[in-house]
């Protein structure tokens, strides 16, 4: 599925709501601090219910805020899927796929399916199989997902290994 639309609230110093229409392949421009990474951010957010540069949620949530809201539209070859995250500066989380609300964030992942390669991801080269090993795991994931359970089974023996 293709994310074709994204509304951002009161996440990282995007403080307004932000429409975006995404058609085939986008751009971000603009200056140093205007908020590209922010969006992409969101947008990783969104489909894994975490943020990529904190673990801290406090800190992706807008200052004096209590919660963002992210919103998205996906297309599918066969139809659209709307989906939401909230998430509160508890770590609470509330997310809606085609508006019903009791979701789980692991439901995003399996409809948003995203691989993340960052400056930081050094790692991936240099840090052994381990990472490696899963790096190629979550590409297989989205395409996979019946064999999860036996995915889960071959971590388990490469720990014990």
């Amino acid at each position: 599925m293709s994310l074709t639309r994204l509304l951002i609230r009161d996440f990282r110093n995007i403080e307004t709501r932000i429409s975006l229409y995404l058609p085939a392949f986008n751009f971000l421009v603009g200056a140093n601090g205007s908020g590209k990474t922010s969006v992409l951010e969101a947008i990783y957010t969104l489909g894994h219910g975490r943020a990529f540069r904190s673990l801290q949620i406090g800190r992706v949530i807008r200052h004096e805020q209590e919660a963002f809201v992210l919103h998205g539209r996906l297309q599918g070859e066969e139809r659209e899927t709307a989906i939401g995250l909230t998430k509160d500066k508890q770590g609470d989380s509330k997310v809606r796929i085609d508006g019903t609300d009791g979701h789980k964030v692991a439901e995003l992942a399996h409809l948003m399916p995203m691989q993340l390669i960052t400056p930081e991801g050094f790692t991936l080269l240099n840090g052994g199989p381990k990472y490696r090993r899963a790096f190629l795991d979550w590409g297989c994931f989205p395409q996979r997902t019946r064999i999860f359970h036996r995915l889960e089974q071959s971590q388990a023996i490469a720990q014990a290994a």
